[in-house]
């Protein structure tokens, strides 16, 4: 049912609204219904081009939005978004040319009876003079009718199985180069289902799905490995089959806030202009490796269709808009958790959602801080906010227990391919950059000094060399990378230490029958030291190297252990899996200080069980 009127409020407003019912649960519909991005491409066909809003402007809006629609030349400014997931979502946009002075679109979804959804669709339009008011019936009308339409077509694809209506538009493709590059991944031992997936993907994949490609984002769709799917992209970049691009994620909404082609562009800091935050760059947080195909693939329009909404932030759950001395209330999030209200510029507060909360929370912005900074809601209960700072901002609940689906900058450069194939894409040589956490090994060939002298430099080389091929598979095998050599030595580093902690144990058991094989074998063994922790990653010698105190404790680690032996952390030891902690002999548990570290390191040393 559709139905177009004016505004009781303002006579001059003309409001469409369109309703109708849907077989699936709101939950389903939502992520698809609020993807305002891919609903414009469909439904409006022009992109948008956005600017930050100037510097002092006193408004919520961040952003100064340009595009065409029914042949007017239209600039906005936009409001952030407000909506409350997963029952209803809305944008303000202020018109600074065009026929209208203002409009509101948005969408609410209340569960049927039947276990389905009601949707209600509700654009309103100010124009700038009533003889416009036609324009704004008629283009209204399609716009509404457009979009439950979509509606009842995402209803299909969710319970009928019929084809998403995103699969559109799809810009034409090169088959023949696409099934070469395909041959290409394979020949470089690319899993042949995840090659031929990325290559269908290509060929067939919407615009939308292509623009911005994450690795680890396409395998969860695809089910796939998530490592062989980024590996398969690295690759193909190597054979034109995808450019690679590096994106600055805001540590609050998560979006890329920049991108850039190098890891030299990286600076030490980013902005977000929607968020007014400037943030330090953690390699392993702010980071983000993404695709898209190559121009001679297939020619993937960049453009932008929406700048907002909650398709794009999926773990802020309430987000809402607030005039200067104004006052809103959230409705605090059924689940119980751990959550953080986050209002622009910066200023946060921690929360509990628990039966034994509060059934309602005053909250007060002033100062540049939100207080109370931690408090208790009970689920469902109301968060009241009140804005004395002074400027209209928006205020968002954000879920903290969300699992990130990107491919960061530290998981990258810890794989082989990358430093293999990718070596001139490096850090800026004076920009160090931190990661939060980083496992590094250090190994050490015992008895080879020795061996020189005894069995000749030829021969003694020979078995260092092998040793170094021996533990780069390992490591590669386990996730890491070997970041270099230093004489018979080696130091590797893993984005999680549990990787690591395996990986050190199958070079100390793979070291043993190396050693019984190899003619002086025999006279040499196997230490090794592993330490977690942050530490930052620079350029060096052209290479990409890690320095800082977690680097100086697994150095340290190391040289206390004996031949046959790994010493760890205490903690990394504990969070092992079972049959990990089964593998290994615990030897000794025991404290060392490190120069610099002003409390003791807890380590124990082990050894591999015999099987």
């Amino acid at each position: 049912m559709m139905v177009a009127r004016t505004s009781d409020r303002d006579p001059s407003v003309v409001v469409v609204t369109a309703e109708t019912e849907l077989a699936s649960s709101r939950e389903d519909v939502w992520p698809l219904v609020t993807d305002t991005d891919r609903t414009n491409r469909l439904l409006l066909g022009a992109p948008a081009h956005y600017e930050p809003i100037a510097e002092g402007s006193r408004t919520s809006a961040r952003y100064v939005g340009t595009t065409t629609n029914a042949g007017f030349r239209l600039a906005y400014e936009e409001a952030p978004f407000e909506w409350t997931h997963p029952r209803s979502f809305s944008v303000f946009r202020k018109m600074l040319s065009g026929p209208l002075k203002h409009y509101t679109y948005g969408i609410e979804l209340e569960p049927s009876a039947s276990g389905g959804t009601h949707l209600r669709v509700t654009l309103q339009l100010a124009p700038r003079h009533w003889l416009l008011k036609p324009i704004a019936w008629f283009e209204g009308r399609k716009f509404v009718r457009g979009v439950a339409r979509l509606g009842h077509a995402m209803d299909a694809h969710l319970k009928e199985g019929a084809a998403s209506p995103y699969l559109q538009p799809t810009s034409p493709a090169d088959a023949g180069r696409l099934a070469r590059a395909e041959g290409q991944l394979i020949e470089r031992g690319v899993d042949a289902h995840v090659a031929k997936t990325l290559v269908e993907l290509l060929r067939d994949g919407p615009d939308a799905d292509l623009v911005r490609m994450r690795p680890l984002e396409i395998a969860s769709i695809h089910e796939l490995d998530g490592r062989e799917t980024l590996r398969a992209l690295l690759y193909g970049v190597t054979c034109g089959l995808a450019e690679l691009r590096w994106a600055l994620v805001c540590p609050s909404c998560r979006t890329a806030s920049q991108e850039v082609a190098s890891l030299a562009d990286v600076a030490d800091a980013g902005h977000c202009q929607l968020c007014d935050i400037t943030f330090g760059i953690d390699l392993d947080r702010a980071v983000e490796a993404t695709f898209r195909p190559h121009p001679s693939v297939r020619e993937v329009p960049d453009q932008m269709f929406c700048v907002g909404g909650p398709w794009r932030t999926p773990h802020v759950l309430t987000q809402a808009n607030l005039e200067d001395g104004a006052r809103r209330t959230l409705a605090a999030p059924a689940e119980r958790g751990r959550y953080r209200l986050f209002a622009r510029g910066g200023a946060i507060a921690s929360f509990d959602v628990a039966e034994a909360g509060a059934a309602a929370v005053e909250v007060r912005l002033a100062g540049g801080e939100l207080l109370p900074a931690s408090f208790s809601v009970a689920p469902g209960g109301s968060i009241e906010v009140t804005n004395a700072g002074g400027e209209p901002l928006h205020v968002k609940i954000e879920r903290l227990a969300y699992a990130s689906l990107a491919a960061t900058a530290h998981m990258v450069t810890t794989m082989p391919e990358f430093r293999r194939l990718f070596s001139r894409d490096i850090l800026k040589a004076s920009t160090p950059l931190k990661v939060s956490t980083s496992a590094l090994l250090f190994t050490d060939l015992t008895g080879s000094t020795a061996l020189y002298s005894k069995a000749g430099d030829a021969a003694a080389f020979r078995l260092v060399d092998d040793h170094f091929d021996l533990l780069r598979a390992i490591v590669a095998r386990h996730g890491g990378t070997v970041v270099k050599t230093m004489g018979d030595a080696v130091m590797a580093a893993f984005q999680d230490a549990v990787d690591g902690a395996r990986a050190a144990t199958d070079c100390l058991r793979d070291f043993e029958a190396f050693r019984l094989a190899h003619e002086h074998g025999a006279e040499t063994g196997l230490k090794l030291g592993m330490f977690s922790g942050p530490c930052y990653v620079v350029t060096a010698n052209d290479a990409i190297d890690y320095f800082g105190q977690t680097v100086n404790c697994a150095a340290r680690v190391q040289h206390l252990a004996e031949s046959g032996e790994l010493i760890l952390q205490a903690d990394v030891h504990a969070a092992l899996p079972e049959a990990d902690r089964a593998a290994l002999v615990v030897v000794e548990r025991f404290e060392t200080q490190v120069k610099g570290v002003d409390e003791p390191l807890r380590l124990i040393r082990v050894r591999v069980r015999d099987t």
